[in-house]
């Protein structure tokens, strides 16, 4: 089995081509920390993003995410990049018990 780009190999493989991760993410009307977020969790949408930007498919990069097709497994986002699912987050939980 092929492994998933190491994602300091996609960071280089971003900023060898003059930009930013932040600046790929802005440029197509995401937050800014999309690209960042996706390099550790599934994000079809940005995932898309990333290989169009470096001229590749998101499967040769993620290989571990998607099947033999090359479509995206079942996962934590939506195509249209909303949450499926959402676990709790440790931060959220205490900003509730402080209040």
């Amino acid at each position: 089995m092929v492994a998933d780009w190491h994602p300091e190999d996609i960071k280089a493989a971003i900023r060898k081509t003059g930009i930013t991760m932040r600046d790929l993410s802005r440029q197509h009307g995401l937050c800014q920390d999309a690209v960042k977020r996706t390099l550790a969790c599934p994000w079809p949408r940005v995932q898309a993003i990333v290989a169009a930007h470096l001229k590749t498919k998101p499967h040769l990069i993620w290989p571990s995410r998607y099947d033999r097709r090359g479509r995206p497994l079942a996962g934590l986002r939506a195509s249209n990049g909303a949450k499926v699912s959402r676990p709790a987050q440790s931060h959220h939980r205490q900003k509730l018990e402080a209040a």
